[in-house]
């Protein structure tokens, strides 16, 4: 199904005088009244309510107090595909697609106007990823795709997602990965082009005015980067919500380097690399940073193989399966750095979440020369989010703030992507999981809270909320509000108390029978985010 469509979209697209670059005909300008390239509506999927509900039930059949809080079905869902105008990394003209979710049915809440949801999905490996892709469980984003239509537009919520410039079918040969101008754009050309194809639609729903912004992981990060995009352009969104996105890059990075490689970082790491080699200005060399056997891995992602082919990889020796970083020789004759050569790599931890597995003395990511450099211009420039001791930071004592001038180009880069800066106009909800191997609680959603709390006296009209779903350590959790009616606060509350104790409980079960790295993903804290991020939603 997916190649059929892409096959006869691309026809339209490449009939039309905004066609294609890869086809040598000029594109239209992002964020105009050409955004929306393709002007044939083209209806690529639908999921009725018997089709929704049996889905909620199977793909949460453990989880019976999630279903209880995702609720019923009450509309059915009709998906559109669409091609839009954006820019790359470079600020050059491409294309990227997405997709228009549109309620149906005769339930009130499936007609007439209707909120805009704009939702930006969480790290892909796999190029033909397609947020349209609701009908083809063969697709990367099935899982994904399917969860945004259960969560919001079965209760009645426009919805559009972009897939994001270098995947499905975008003619950008990379993704400009955590690139804040690009990928805050990117969402905002599918956002324009989302809206002129539902005016094209001319049904019985249709934009109320009120516009949501929500997304997780990598989508966590987008949704954040462009609610700033909007606020600075002085039209801000009605509510906000990302979730468990790496907010605070530089320190997210000096945390890595520190000698704590995330679940996932064999495969982020080169994307980003990428990413960061496809820049206006300050461009780096990726193989002055990866080691002599990786070479090759920046090409690597987003490509045909996705997720469940990295043991293909690993076995063919073009990526390591885990270790990031070269390990420290156990012997005069043993493999691994020099602890005479490197004395400032030798005193850090081999630490959590991978620990001895996000190291190895021969088959690392990243080369140990370019380790050094890195740990020394953190010693030089230390970011108050990543301890330069390996500690987790006291976020309630000491504001987080980033370090002024940092002198390696790698980390200049993640300071100018780095989030802390922002501070939101409209209501914000701030979701992840202490626990999260993948995207660290501490240098995403808690230093962000660390930093809007120091903020409130100065702006005293900040409203945010902070949930933390893993109360798995015996503590509370941590819900942190400010600004919200007491009304609004209550409900919140109650609804986020019973999603802690949902997502704890089956986290055990998950981490028993699949190890951490399930926690990030679809199955796990992402829907108990979604869920959340509908609940705040709901109070505006």
């Amino acid at each position: 199904m997916c190649a059929r469509i892409s096959k006869a979209l691309l026809a339209v697209v490449c009939a039309t005088p905004l066609a294609c670059a890869g086809h040598g005909v000029r594109l239209a300008a992002s964020g105009t009244v050409d955004t929306l390239i393709s002007h044939r509506v083209d209806m690529v999927g639908t999921l009725s309510v018997d089709a929704l509900r049996a889905l909620l039930h199977s793909r949460f059949s453990h989880q019976p107090t999630l279903q209880r809080l995702l609720g019923a079905p009450v509309c059915g869902v009709r998906v559109y595909k669409f091609l839009y105008a954006t820019v790359g990394g470079q600020g050059e003209a491409t294309d990227a697609s997405g997709a228009l979710m549109v309620p149906t049915g005769a339930a009130a809440q499936c007609r007439g106007p209707r909120p805009i949801l704009l939702y930006a999905h969480g790290t892909s490996l796999q190029r033909t990823a397609d947020m349209s892709a609701v009908n083809d469980p063969a697709n990367a984003q099935y899982v994904w795709s399917t969860d945004v239509a259960l969560v919001f537009a079965t209760q009645g919520d426009l919805v559009i997602a972009p897939n994001y410039a270098g995947y499905d079918l975008s003619t950008l040969p990379y993704h400009p990965y955590f690139n804040a101008a690009q990928q805050s754009q990117d969402a905002l050309d599918s956002l324009t082009a989302g809206r002129q194809l539902l005016r094209q639609l001319g049904r019985r729903i249709y934009a109320n005015g009120k516009l949501f912004i929500s997304g997780y992981s990598e989508g966590g990060f987008v949704a954040m980067a462009t609610l700033r995009a909007l606020d600075r352009r002085g039209r801000p969104a009605t509510a906000g919500a990302p979730l468990s996105g790496p907010y605070a890059r530089l320190a997210f990075m000096d945390e890595i380097f520190l000698g704590h490689p995330n679940a996932g970082g064999t495969e982020f790491l080169p994307m980003e690399l990428n990413s960061y080699a496809h820049l206006k200005r300050g461009s780096i060399d990726p193989r002055r940073i990866l080691s002599g056997k990786f070479q090759n891995a920046t090409k690597l992602f987003p490509a045909k193989t996705g997720f469940n082919d990295l043991t293909k990889l690993v076995a063919a020796g073009d990526i390591p399966a885990t270790a990031v970083f070269q390990s420290e020789s156990t012997g005069p004759d043993a493999p691994g750095f020099s602890a005479a050569r490197y004395p400032a790599l030798a005193i850090l931890p081999e630490g959590a979440p991978l620990y001895k597995a996000g190291f190895d003395p021969s088959k690392y990511l990243i080369s140990t020369a370019f380790r050094a450099a890195y740990i020394a211009d953190v010693d030089a420039h230390p970011d108050g989010g990543a301890p330069i001791d390996g500690s987790a930071p006291n976020l309630a004592a000491h504001v987080p703030l980033m370090p002024g001038m940092p002198g390696l180009p790698l980390r200049k880069i993640l300071e100018t992507n780095d989030l802390r800066n922002y501070t939101p106009s409209m209501p914000l909800l701030m979701c992840g999981g202490y626990g999260d191997p993948t995207v660290f609680w501490d240098q995403s959603t808690a230093i962000m809270n660390a930093v809007l709390e120091s903020k409130v006296a100065a702006h005293p009209g900040l409203r945010f909320v902070t949930l933390d779903l893993d109360i798995s350590k015996g503590a509370t959790g941590t819900y942190v509000e400010h600004g919200l009616s007491p009304a609004r606060n209550a409900a919140l509350e109650s609804r986020d108390a019973r999603l802690q104790a949902a997502f704890t409980d089956y986290q055990h079960a998950v981490d028993a029978s699949m190890g951490t790295r399930a926690y990030h993903y679809h199955i796990d804290e992402e829907p108990y985010c979604m869920v959340a991020a509908r609940s705040f939603f709901e109070q505006y």
